[in-house]
């Protein structure tokens, strides 16, 4: 009998860590899936920033997107959080809930487990990249970061994304994060 209830204790112990391993895997997965869909939305606002053009080199219309205009901002050459959208049929939001889901602004408070956060820098700024052959236009590439944050197993869900960003938290880190890396080019005028 003893031998089997030591066995038995093994065998619970081992489900316990087998369990934490599962979830934490999920929330990886899940964090993963948020941010390759925030670059793909980093990459459909891109559709907007049309100018400077051959036709046009003087004009900058970045101004016209959703995100992507601040790429020149102060505030954004470390993370910037995009602001919450006003109403439900905008979408897009920086919070999202345990299935990966964009909360939405409503009536009563949400709980966010997964925040947002965006960088984005020039590689080459419009008018200073390669110049190609008419039609084409003088073209203009940034890199656009996107990090997911979640809180560990064992802390409460992060709350409404509007606490202290990752940097300002001692190395004790309760965040565990992912990251993802794109380049994006102005769209091509057809």
């Amino acid at each position: 009998m003893t031998l089997f209830a030591i066995g038995a204790a093994g065998v619970i112990g081992m489900q316990r860590v087998t369990i934490q391993g599962s979830e934490d895997a999920r929330r990886f997965d899940m964090g993963t899936n948020i941010a390759n869909e925030w670059l793909a939305r980093l990459q459909r606002d891109a559709a907007f920033w049309t100018l400077p053009s051959s036709q046009d080199p003087n004009t900058m219309n970045i101004g016209q997107t959703k995100w992507l205009k601040d790429v020149d901002r102060a505030a954004c050459a470390s993370f910037c959080t995009p602001p919450m959208p006003v109403a439900p049929a905008d979408g897009l939001s920086p919070a999202f809930d345990q299935f990966g889901r964009d909360i939405i602004p409503s009536g009563t408070a949400q709980v966010a487990f997964y925040c947002v956060q965006y960088r984005l820098n020039w590689i080459a700024p419009p008018g200073l990249g390669p110049t190609y052959p008419a039609p084409l236009k003088l073209t203009g590439l940034m890199r656009a970061e996107v990090r997911v944050y979640w809180n560990r197993l064992e802390m409460n869900p992060i709350g409404d994304c509007t606490i202290p960003p990752p940097e300002v938290i001692p190395a004790a880190s309760p965040f565990h994060m992912v990251y993802a890396t794109t380049a994006i080019r102005e769209a091509a005028l057809r």
